[in-house]
């Protein structure tokens, strides 16, 4: 089909994975190759009302575009930006005429409860001279009904484009080609259509190359991002779609501009800050629910795919479409609680730590990088040892404190149950299973709830314990090979998310030191006196 226009989304949804922080100059390559590989409609990044920084793809004034569009750039390239209703968006009102910058149009999204107030920002936009693209959030949770009456309202409006988007990442083909046969026997035939896909089911692809065969006269816009950048799951390869229009429809598109995009800024953005599919994206789509919420799950550590997708399955419906943290921490907390009685085992654990000097090892790289220093502390101070959530290779602790069933599935072979404490929230232990309460362990800060290594310093506080050793104890760094001593043990990371664990983590042992001494063995990101204990023995 010769009507079928690619729309490049990276500068905009691609920042959700960098917060939009490319680098002015990146930006600028970006736009130039993009019009250089011939790419027909590229969206610079959003319009908001934050203040102006270059290094990001975040404008409040579209004659900042003026500065970063090369006058080498083909004059077939159209430019866009987004608003996005909700979003600290920018008033239409406050944007200068289209006639006075390089962007040719706005495409503004917006949520059911946000329709009135779209369609009157978009009277606005279409008055000062851009191109119009409406984008309703979720299209796949409109009734049919509730979808005709919008199409109704666009045909009066007579944009430039009306999209179908897949914010979730749900549709299967015959689901993407239903909507697209409403939209083509309901929409003027002069409205082109757009789709906006996810990638949660690995189905950007091939559902794109559905909807290029669809037979229709309609200009067809089909957005995409390089190398798939995009939150979550991520969205449509530009450079594959690009290759498969040249290849079926005789396209002349230049996919190397594109690539070196892919080469020179986003791969060494997603060494940091990942992006594309996995389980957890999986589990969000087929549980009809916003991918943040998988995100904050797997950001525990501590739960299985199969609790996750049963975590998932108790979101109420009307909260499945907008992530709620407060709901999702607590159906996760009610989910790990299992209350037990503990008064015993807690007597038994102060006797046997009485007067003792204690060291807790979690499983943080620097167990293996500065072993030297953890054998030098257990030699002169003879403490009483416990491991978090792994066993030592080189050393054999007194205990083994195991916080979540994830980690209780990796070691379950190798514990010796005598000397292994459980929290009550793992399902299925041996009956002379050891546990001490989970609910009374976990933290008021929801980003580090349940964090096995403050759960165990708020057991030996319980103990009354005066004073801990910490070692293993490194935080988390956006390289996740890093975090743990075995690569095993890494999951799926959110970079965001991890930086909130690290505060978080922080925040908490700021209040238990005003209760007990803590001191760092190893290097920690919250040692804040940057002292190391090795150095006082």
């Amino acid at each position: 089909m010769s009507n079928i226009k690619i729309l490049d989304c990276t500068l905009r949804d691609g920042g959700y994975v960098n917060n939009w922080h490319f680098g002015r100059k990146a930006i600028e390559t970006m736009l130039f190759n993009f019009s250089k590989s011939n790419t027909d409609i590229v969206e610079c990044g959003f319009l908001t009302n934050k203040p102006y920084d270059p290094d990001y793809s975040l404008y409040n004034s579209v004659e900042q575009l003026n500065e970063l569009v090369s006058s080498d750039s083909s004059m077939n390239t159209m430019y866009v930006a987004m608003i996005a209703i909700g979003e600290r968006e920018i008033n239409p009102v406050l944007l200068s005429e289209a006639d006075s910058t390089v962007l040719d149009g706005i495409r503004l999204t917006f949520h059911p409860n946000e329709i009135d107030l779209a369609f009157e920002w978009a009277e606005i936009i279409k008055s000062k001279g851009y191109k119009l693209f409406m984008q309703p959030v979720g299209t796949t949770n409109y009734t049919d009904k509730q979808f005709l009456d919008l199409l109704e309202r666009i045909n009066k409006l007579e944009p430039y484009a009306f999209y179908i988007v897949d914010t979730l990442g749900v549709m299967y083909e015959k689901d993407l080609i239903r909507q697209v046969f409403l939209v083509d026997n309901n929409l003027k035939p002069s409205i082109s259509l757009g789709y906006h896909s996810h990638n949660n089911f690995q189905l950007a692809f091939s559902n794109a190359q559905a909807l290029s065969q669809y037979n229709t006269k309609r200009n067809i816009i089909i957005d995409c991002s390089a190398n798939g950048m995009g939150r979550g799951a991520g969205n449509l390869c530009s450079e594959l779609f690009m290759d498969y229009l040249n290849r079926t429809f005789s396209k002349n598109y230049d996919v190397l501009p594109v690539l070196e995009i892919v080469d020179r800024y986003l791969i060494p953005i997603s060494l940091s800050n990942p992006w594309g599919y996995n389980s957890a994206y999986f589990l969000s789509a087929a549980n009809n629910c916003h991918p943040n919420y998988s995100s904050y799950l797997m950001a525990k550590h501590s739960l299985s795919m199969p609790a996750i997708g049963s975590i998932l399955k108790q979101i109420p419906q009307k909260e499945k479409r907008f992530f709620n943290k407060a709901l999702i921490e607590k159906i996760y907390q009610e989910y790990q609680s299992n209350a037990v009685d503990d008064i015993e085992i807690l007597d038994r654990l102060r006797k046997k730590l009485d007067g003792r000097n204690v060291l807790v090892i979690s499983p943080g790289s620097t167990v293996k990088s500065e072993k030297g220093s953890i054998l030098k502390y257990i030699s002169k101070k003879k403490p009483f040892v416990i491991s978090v959530n792994f066993i030592p290779d080189y050393i054999k602790p007194n205990i083994v404190f195991v916080g979540n069933s994830v980690r209780y599935s990796e070691l379950e072979d190798r514990l010796n149950l005598k000397k292994t404490v459980f929290t009550s929230n793992i399902k299925n232990l041996p009956k002379k299973a050891v546990c001490i309460n989970y609910s009374e362990l976990i933290n008021a800060t929801d980003d580090a709830s349940d964090s096995s290594g403050l759960m165990v310093l708020k057991l030996l506080k319980k103990a009354s314990v005066k004073s801990v050793a910490l070692a293993g104890y490194d935080g988390f760094t956006k390289n996740p090979l890093s975090n743990y001593i075995n690569k095993n043990m890494c999951g799926v990371y959110d970079p965001i998310l991890l930086k909130e664990k690290n505060l978080a983590i922080s925040k908490e042992l700021k209040k238990l030191k005003e209760k007990m001494k803590i001191k760092f063995v190893t290097t920690s990101i919250y040692d804040t006196e940057k002292t190391r204990s090795d150095k006082k023995l």
